[in-house]
């Protein structure tokens, strides 16, 4: 070990890495509150058992990020740096792509610990919730979890049964204690070499893969910047039409980040698009591959061939693609428009047979609310019961097969790039009806009505 390597071992910082997975929000409540908790008693304890300086971070856990930071980039330079690993074992844990990519990354620095990997894991597990050992993974059931000097109903119930239980405050702080000494003990006990920082979500998950009801596709209808109409202020848009930040202008976090986020909270894998490169993949009704969300721009629906674009996506409405409209309301653009495209929106993605699909309405607020989804604060709460709804919906769904013959399928692919340019920056929309069949009462959807 040359002298740079031992001071960044000696500075090796925080002395804990906490991995959970995050709970989805229920109403007003957020669930994830006791974990927060637990953190900061443990980290008391840890700090009362050891000489650590003050200016150095006993643990980290990704909630304590201040608002704007890189959350993956952060999280990456923990695991490179922290001395012990601490899952929190539910069974959502392991369902969870980003807490086994987390695992995996740790697991890799463990690996070239002096002495090998078999003696040098340094994961000290918590059982959050009670676990039977069959459901564990592989990786998880190999390291010693259910310690003899553990009280019996923190290996029967798991720690979050003694938070909620007031008659068991007593255990709870005795087990936080012994936790707490479990990190210092193997802390000093083993050596986990620090390396310099890897993006963790580059790596596999160190749990089996899950269904394919947990890979979310998350579509973005916008503008790129170069293509915004006349009217249009460019300045929420960006070089993809990936980058739209319709609540921020100018901000550092496009929408679709801010989305892939909130669904790994939620367990999912998140990958993004662009709507008219997945098109396709969206509307498929006979072997969908996945559920997914749409976020839509209502200005682009102003644009005749994108309108019928959608109007088509909505008529086959796939009932595992739930529809998220932002709508920001401090927007004096979108302010002066909103009846107009609240309208526009309502018409392109209302079937012809019936009334609105609950998919294809704004998601938070009253259904003839023309707002849509009006804050970002709204949006990360629609986005959420969006993500979840869609793979409840992939998960139960029936799918009849569509009628053979009729007309030919449209050809979508393509539908974007190649339209001819009619205005400054991608053309002023024209006057056109958004869709050609607007009193086409065919119904070959993907679900039946409600």
């Amino acid at each position: 070990m040359n002298d740079a390597e031992g001071v960044r071992q000696a500075s090796a910082k925080p002395h804990f890495f906490l991995s959970y997975a995050h709970m989805p929000t229920v109403g007003s409540r957020n669930p994830n509150l006791r974990v927060s908790q637990f953190y900061e008693d443990l980290c008391e304890a840890v700090l009362q058992l050891t000489p650590l300086p003050t200016a150095d971070p006993v643990g980290f856990m990704d909630e304590t990020m201040h608002q704007g930071d890189n959350w993956a980039a952060k999280i990456s330079e923990a695991l490179a740096t922290c001395r012990v690993f601490v899952p929190l074992y539910h069974p959502r844990l392991f369902r969870s792509t980003p807490c086994g990519q987390e695992w995996y990354t740790f697991a890799q620095r463990a690996a070239k610990s002096p002495g090998g990997p078999a003696h040098n894991t340094a994961v000290v597990p918590v059982l959050w919730v009670g676990m039977r050992e069959g459901a564990l993974p592989k990786v998880a059931s190999e390291v010693q979890y259910n310690h003899s000097s553990m009280p019996l109903a923190y290996t029967e119930d798991g720690l979050y049964a003694l938070m909620a239980q007031r008659h068991h405050q007593g255990l709870y702080e005795q087990v936080v204690y012994k936790i707490a000494r479990r990190i210092v003990d193997v802390a000093l006990e083993t050596v986990v070499p620090v390396v310099e920082p890897v993006d963790f979500t580059t790596n596999p998950s160190a749990f089996p893969s899950h269904s394919p009801a947990d890979e979310l596709t998350i579509a973005v209808l916008s503008f790129k910047d170069s293509e915004v109409p006349e009217h249009r202020d460019a300045g929420w848009y960006g070089a993809l039409r990936t980058d739209w930040q319709p609540y921020v202008r100018g901000g550092d976090t496009t929408l679709a980040d801010k989305a892939a986020q909130l669904a790994r909270q939620c367990d999912l894998n998140p990958t993004v698009h662009e709507f008219d490169a997945r098109v396709d993949h969206l509307m498929e009704l006979e072997q969908p591959t996945g559920p997914g969300v749409l976020l839509l721009d209502r200005w682009v629906l102003q644009d005749p061939a994108r309108a019928a674009l959608v109007a088509e996506f909505a008529r086959r409405n796939p009932a595992w693609v739930s529809v998220v409209e932002p709508w920001n309301r401090d927007d004096p653009q979108c302010a002066a428009e909103t009846a107009n495209l609240a309208a526009l929106s309502d018409r392109v993605l209302r079937r012809r047979t019936g009334s609105a699909r609950p998919s294809f309405r704004p998601v938070a607020g009253d259904h003839l609310d023309p707002e849509g989804v009006p804050t970002a604060r709204d949006f990360g709460l629609a986005f959420q019961h969006a993500a979840i709804r869609a793979q409840k919906a992939f998960k139960e769904r029936a799918l009849p097969r569509p009628p053979g013959g009729g007309e030919p399928r449209p050809r979508l692919l393509g539908a974007f790039g190649d339209l001819p340019p009619s205005g400054p920056r991608g053309g002023r929309p024209g006057t056109a009806r958004p869709f050609d069949n607007e009193d086409d009462e065919s119904d070959r959807g993907g679900d039946n009505d409600a």
